[in-house]
């Protein structure tokens, strides 16, 4: 920018100065979108509200409440909003998921999604709020859904997963609108391995006008949840507000943080605790976000965070948009937020999965606003046990830090071995990602040279597999596999992914070929289905322990996966 201001002081600049500063201009406004604010706008009549963020194959994800005034109150917030992003600044809106079920218990909102990974499926836990004459009204309850690709959503079941009628302590009342069971907040129970914690906003039933945050425990079943405590450091006793909610947890440096929302003018409070689960004298109140950062946030509500690599995200909901900062840790509990970086490789890889040493191998990288900078890189290796060492990249003949005139780019290497060695047995596995992890490439075997004579490889094409029939649409694409342990219970599952509905059937068989078990027998939704087995044959019993093969049938098609059930 320094020409543009040297043209425009210029007292009377000539007609090409001035069209040169507008072509610069432009420039520097299309080149520095950052100028303002990380943030995502739904665009009207949509704003946003309580929200979750979650990173697959490098694209950030959105899933938030749609609110719009310009609807009635039982027409607005009946499904959630969907927005992906390469780099927390340019968003793209996609179809909303999970619409709100005419005939189910979330036939009239649905508020606050919250998803978790788990065996490479997604498990979103979200409210959904009944609307049934004679039976619910406007009441809050918990349910989950599951995909496998963040596009597609499936309810697990059509029945919630916890209620406040579970919970001894809350208020449960279905025929009013008044009581508050929502705002679940998932995260694995860093005490017990296998076990999930929940974390979500209610009421006390020995005092309606206050909200309080709940916890609840499953022992690995998402579907089964148990009732730990009211976390009483959320009480208004000792938040000095009557609502708190919309509660989310992360930990830095061996300090778990609470966040919650609550009806003050600086709405984001938070505490501090070494146990996520402890008791109140236990947690320590660290008062407003406010008092910490030193500037208003009083149109700050609904904060997440999410971990990207080795950087911590903190994000909120603010008027019409949703914003997004990275955390700058300080050397105690406190921290400062600050734009995220511009730059970002949202893919990395190896053209070829191995290369012999001293032969060349290509590293293509994918990148969102490689004008910003350069991408710095790290380097490990793999010992037997799967344990990374770092190692230098000089050694490698790497470069620490790369750069590409456009978003796209490969780095040409010639391939080492490490550690350094002479042998013609040993191969090494190399890992490149960026020196912050938030993308990685995938694992590089290095192998010894070649000998001086080899036979080349055969021709492109020569060896290739068939290509698939192209008429046989229900197949391309359709994936069946089993789970040894699921989030739907201690014992196994089969996941099916379609292309399309279909009626069929999953059986289970033994090794003599012997059918023990249907598991199904209905018309399956496009997407993921989810379907536990509890170990038992179709009468009930208990069978032994070992390997059965699960088998899925709809007219033509057929797919098969081995199914091990394990000891209990």
């Amino acid at each position: 920018m320094p020409i543009l201001l040297a043209l425009l002081r210029i007292p009377r600049p000539p007609r090409f100065a001035l069209c040169l500063a507008a072509l610069l201009t432009a420039a520097w406004l299309l080149a520095v979108p950052c100028a303002q604010a990380a943030y995502m706008i739904p665009g009207q009549p949509w704003r946003p509200k309580d929200f979750t963020l979650i990173k697959k194959d490098g694209y950030y994800h959105l899933f938030f409440i749609r609110n719009s005034t310009a609807f009635l109150a039982d027409q607005t917030e009946r499904d959630f909003g969907h927005a992906i992003s390469k780099d927390l600044y340019h968003w793209e809106q996609l179809p909303p998921v999970l619409t709100c079920d005419p005939g189910e218990w979330d036939n009239l909102h649905v508020w606050a999604p919250h998803i978790v990974e788990r065996d490479g499926l997604y498990w979103m836990a979200y409210t959904g709020v009944d609307r049934f004459a004679g039976e619910f009204v406007d009441t809050q309850m918990i349910g989950l859904s599951v995909s496998s690709d963040l596009l597609v959503w499936n309810r697990v079941q059509y029945d919630p997963i916890f209620t406040a009628q579970q919970v001894p302590w809350a208020w449960w009342a279905p025929l009013s609108p008044r009581p508050a069971f929502r705002d679940p907040f998932l995260m694995p129970d860093p005490k017990q391995p296998g076990d999930w914690l929940m974390y979500y906003t209610g009421n006390y039933g020995a005092d309606t006008t206050a909200t309080v945050i709940g916890v609840a425990r499953s022992h690995g079943d998402l579907t089964q949840w148990e009732d730990l405590k009211p976390l009483e450091i959320t009480y208004k006793t000792f938040t000095y507000n009557s609502l708190t909610e919309s509660p989310h947890l992360f930990q830095h440096n061996g300090l778990w943080y609470l966040f919650i929302s609550t009806n003050s003018g600086q709405p984001l409070s938070f505490y501090t605790s070494p146990d996520p689960t402890a008791e109140r004298p236990v947690w320590t109140y660290r008062g407003r976000l406010r008092s910490m950062l030193g500037y208003d946030t009083s149109f700050f509500y609904a904060s997440e965070h999410m971990r990207d690599g080795l950087r911590d995200y903190f994000c909120f909901v603010n008027g019409d948009r949703i914003e997004l900062r990275e955390i700058l840790w300080s050397s105690s509990w406190q921290f400062t937020l600050v734009q995220p970086p511009l730059l970002h490789v949202f893919d990395m890889g190896w053209q070829e999965p191995s290369v012999p040493q001293g032969e060349l191998a290509r590293l293509h990288f994918e990148l969102a606003n490689a004008f910003a900078g350069s991408v710095q890189l790290a380097a490990v290796w793999l010992d037997e046990a799967n344990i990374e060492h770092p190692v230098s990249l000089d050694t490698l003949g790497l470069p620490t830090f790369v750069s590409f005139p456009a978003d796209s780019g490969t780095l040409v290497w010639s391939a080492k071995r490490w550690p350094a060695t002479n042998d013609t047995t040993t191969t090494t596995r190399l890992i490149i990602r960026m020196s912050d992890r938030r993308s990685t490439a995938a694992v590089l075997r290095v192998s010894p040279p070649r000998p001086a004579v080899y036979t080349p490889p055969p021709p492109p094409g020569e060896n290739d597999p068939p290509a698939p029939d192209p008429d046989d649409r229900l197949t391309r694409g359709a994936r069946m596999r089993a789970l040894g342990r699921s989030a739907l219970g201690s014992g196994p599952a089969v996941v099916l992914e379609l292309m399309t509905p279909l009626e069929g059937k999953v059986d289970l068989y033994d090794l003599s070929g012997r059918r023990v078990r249907r598991l199904c027998d209905r018309l399956l939704p496009k997407g993921v289905s989810v379907l536990p087995w509890d170990g038992r044959d179709d009468s009930g019993s208990h069978l032994a322990h070992g390997v059965y093969f699960a088998r899925f049938t709809s007219g033509a098609l057929a797919l098969g996966s081995r199914v091990v059930l394990l000891p209990e």
